[in-house]
């Protein structure tokens, strides 16, 4: 073959494999990543066609639906979905609550998506400006945990979700919403697999690090509204090794967010909603006092990602920062005393009471290193 007619054939190959290749870069991405933008007050408009009476009459059967979004090229993608409502306490008490989309895999991968089919929709509970700044505040706090926690976390991304009745009953409504990703893909992000039951979760099953992070982060919003024994708002992802990692979700109740409906985690010794308690399994002073100083290391960006969301009321990102300042004022007066160890400090006055569920083994201060 002369050099002309290999370079003829090599050219048409590579013209008859190119929608082929175009599909299989296009798939590398997965709707949460078509979504995603790194700015945190950066918001995509979004419209969520359903059957609002369905929805409202707390129809526990999924309801069909559709979800379209202008992508950065101007066309407007539209795809079929599965509404169904999620939650306990919100699902009651909010009217408009918060749902589950289950997608269609095959549709996302005729769209060129990866096949991450599974997302959460956060609503606001009700149509004023209390609840809006509720739901902007926690997911504020999804974002700040991406700080600490940067491959271990589920990412968020803000909406302005416009609601349209499937019917024409009842008027479009738009609000600030934010969509959770799949949770098999933050899994595979952080490195492992997501796992939903085991047989045992004893404390040493958890990476260390990871396990001391998670805890801090929740510590550092008051949030006392979850349990690693009682698999409570934490998704486990499981690495290869075998270590699990936890990763907090569901923010609502913390002290950071400061939502009128919510109450104190009595039996963990939390007085009131804004009342830190520290309900992480007992770490070596090493492991707790390195994930101090990482956290330490973020203060400034943490202050600055509170400081530059404008989407929040003046006033309600200046609490935020009375409440972070309060926490790092905490961490180094624990950080400067050596002769205690740094768990027993975190766990304070709450040292005696053990999460329902735990062993108390799991909660005794250790000087492993």
């Amino acid at each position: 073959m002369t050099r002309y007619h290999s370079l003829a054939a090599t050219f048409f190959l590579a013209l008859m494999l190119s929608p082929f290749l175009a599909g299989r870069v296009a798939a590398q991405e997965s709707l949460f990543d078509r979504l995603y933008q790194e700015l945190a007050t950066e918001a995509v408009d979004v419209v969520l066609t359903l059957p609002v009476d369905s929805i409202r009459k707390d129809t526990r059967t999924p309801q069909p639906a559709t979800f379209s979004y202008t992508d950065g090229d101007g066309e407007v993608l539209t795809l079929g979905t599965e509404a169904s409502l999620r939650g306990k306490f919100r699902r009651t008490r909010c009217a408009t609550p918060p749902l589950k989309l289950n997608f269609s895999k095959k549709e996302l991968r005729a769209a060129g998506l990866l096949d991450h089919d599974k997302y959460k929709l956060v609503t606001t509970c009700y149509a004023d400006s209390t609840a809006t700044a509720l739901l902007l505040k926690e997911y504020l706090a999804y974002r700040a945990y991406a700080l600490f926690s940067p491959d271990a976390h589920y990412r968020t991304q803000l909406l302005r979700l416009t609601i349209r009745d499937l019917s024409g009953s009842h008027p479009e409504t738009t609000a600030y919403a934010f969509l959770i990703e799949d949770a098999d893909e933050m899994a595979a992000r952080a490195g492992g697999k997501e796992i939903d039951e085991l047989p045992s979760l004893d404390a040493d099953l958890f990476d260390p690090t990871a396990e001391a992070t998670h805890a801090m982060f929740q510590y550092l919003i008051g949030n006392a509204d979850w349990s690693l024994a009682l698999n409570r708002n934490v998704k486990l992802v499981q690495r290869p090794d075998g270590s699990l990692l936890p990763v907090g979700y569901d923010f609502d109740f913390s002290g950071w967010v400061g939502a009128p409906y919510a109450s104190p985690a009595s039996d963990h010794g939390q007085q009131s909603i804004y009342h830190r308690v520290y309900l992480g399994y007992g770490q070596s002073d090493r492991v707790l006092r390195n994930v101090s100083q990482d956290f330490r290391g973020q203060r400034r960006n943490l202050l600055n990602l509170i400081d530059e969301f404008s989407l929040l009321p003046t006033n309600d990102r200046r609490i935020l920062q009375r409440y972070v300042h309060r926490f790092y004022d905490e961490l180094a007066t624990i950080s400067s005393n050596t002769s205690v160890l740094f768990y027993d400090q975190l766990r304070g006055a709450t040292a005696e009471v053990i999460p329902p569920g735990s062993s108390p083994a799991h909660y005794r201060a250790t000087t492993r290193r």
